[in-house]
Order: structure tokens, then sequence, then C-alpha cells
């Protein structure tokens, strides 16, 4: 009588555990039809450089939706399977209340990086595309990912970093994406000088993660009789500064040789920024 109780009862737990399947599976075509969705809606090209910062908006939007997602799916399916394996409906549903608070109350940490990544996104303080350097970490690297509970980073050299966004004290965010550096050079000889940079630019590393924009004579002004200012322009990607301020300066002055006058200085400013500072400014 006790091994006919237990037949009758197999056909009971297997029915819900098909039910359970079916649930688990529905959640996965539905997040990979939505996430197939998101992107398709984030991948529209961009025709014209004004349009790099609406396309990118749209991708920081898409990311974030897409993370929702999975973690609305996610407790969707929960609360399925909870009601599936709990006959009673209010049973289940106190159950899952239950779960939910206990939840809330055992990953705090959780709460606060989902709170960290939704101030993040609204204010717009960074995005996907943007580089940026995270403090305290000091890590740096393109945003691939705004999550409601991470941010991830892909580093120039490959590195992945997967920050919780509640660690996140502080974002410095490069506008442009990269820097272009002045390279000041006093000279008795400019020719001597622009054949120098000729030079150097010519075996310079470019492309990839090295010189964005090859050095190049951009001005010369003649300051007095033989002495001449000629100004060098590169541009280098973020965290690759050293290629200007350093390799730069000193392969040139390693070609010019005694025709400069003193030390070649380097250094980067934003023009737009420059006036607007120069606009609120009386120098008495």
């Amino acid at each position: 009588m006790r091994d006919a109780t237990l037949v009758l009862a197999i056909p009971g737990w297997a029915d819900r555990l098909i039910w359970a399947g079916v649930a688990i599976l529905i959640a996965i075509v539905l997040h990979q039809a939505l996430r197939r969705l998101v992107r398709q809606w984030a991948s529209e090209p961009a025709e014209h450089t004004a349009d790099l910062r609406r396309l990118r908006r749209r991708e920081t939007a898409a990311a974030f939706l897409m993370a929702a997602v999975r973690y609305m799916i996610g407790i969707a399916v929960a609360f399925a399977l909870i009601g599936i394996f709990t006959r009673s409906p209010l049973t289940a549903l106190g159950g899952a209340s239950l779960i939910v608070i206990l939840v809330a109350f055992a990953i705090q940490r959780f709460l606060t990086d989902v709170v960290a990544g939704t101030l993040a996104l609204f204010e717009n303080q960074y995005g996907v595309g943007d580089f940026i350097t995270v403090e305290p970490s000091d890590l740096a690297g393109v945003v691939e990912e705004l999550g409601l509970r991470t941010t991830v980073l892909r580093a120039l050299n490959g590195d992945r970093y997967i920050i919780p966004n509640g660690q996140i004290t502080a974002v410095r965010r490069s506008q442009r994406g990269y820097r272009t550096y002045s390279i000041e050079i006093l000279s008795h000889d400019p020719d001597r000088v622009e054949r120098a940079v000729a030079l150097v630019a010519s075996y310079a590393p470019d492309g990839e993660a090295r010189f964005l924009r090859p050095p190049g004579v951009v001005a010369r002004q003649e300051l007095e009789q033989e002495l001449w200012l000629v100004r060098v322009q590169a541009s280098v990607p973020p965290t690759l500064e050293w290629l200007a301020e350093n390799y730069l300066v000193e392969a040139i002055s390693r070609q010019a040789g005694d025709a400069l006058v003193g030390e070649p200085v380097a250094y980067t400013l934003d023009s737009a920024v420059l006036r607007r500072y120069k606009a609120r400014l009386v120098v008495r």
C-alpha cells in the first residue's frame, strides 16, 4: 500500500518539474529575444559625427535595459518556481515575500550598487563607449557595459575590468576619447626642426593603441632675429600620454640636435575650456 502511494505521487512531482523546466525555457527564450531586439535598436550606424553622441547614449540605455531585464526575468522565474512547487497560492506569495525581504537585508551592497548605477545613468556621468578612469581603484578603459550592479571597462591592452558601481567614488572622463598634445620648440634653424619632425613621424608608431595622429608641424613663428617658435601637434589615446610627453620630445631633441634652444615643451589644453576660463577671469 505504501509503495502504491509512492508510485501515484511521482507523476505529480514530475508534472511540476516539467512546468518548472517550461518556465525556465520560456525565460531563456524571452531573454534572448529581448536581447536581440535591444541590440538591433542600439546598432544603428552613425552617418555623421553629430550622431555619435546620440548613438552612444542609446547604447548606454540598451546595456542598462538589458541588465534590468535580466534581473526582472530572474525574479519572475523565481516566483514562478515557488508557485509551481507550492500548492497554496497564499503560501507561495508569503514564501516569495519572505525571500525578497531576506534577500534585501542580506545584500545591502547589491542595493548600493544598483542605486549608484541608476544615478550614473540618469546623471549621464559616463556611458558606453566613453574612456574613463575610476577612483579610487585608478582603473582606466573604454566603458563596455553599464549595468545595474557593475560597470565593465575594457583597457587598451584588452584587459576587462568589472567594477561594482558602489565602489566608484569618482570618474574622470576623457571628453574626446583622445588627447592632442602641442610641442613647442625654440630653434635657430626651423627648417632643420621640420625635417627632424618629419623623420620622427616617418618611423613613429601610429594607429591601433599608439599615435592616433602622427606628429606634424602646425605653425612656425619668428620671435626675433634668428629665433623661431615651431609648434608640433600629435594625438594619443588616454593612458599613452608618455608617447608625446617623453618619447616624442626625446626623439625630436635627438634628431634636431644643436638646432634647438632648450628642451621642447609638451602640453595639452582644451581650447573651449580655456576660452570659458578666460571669459570669467580678470587679471590685476
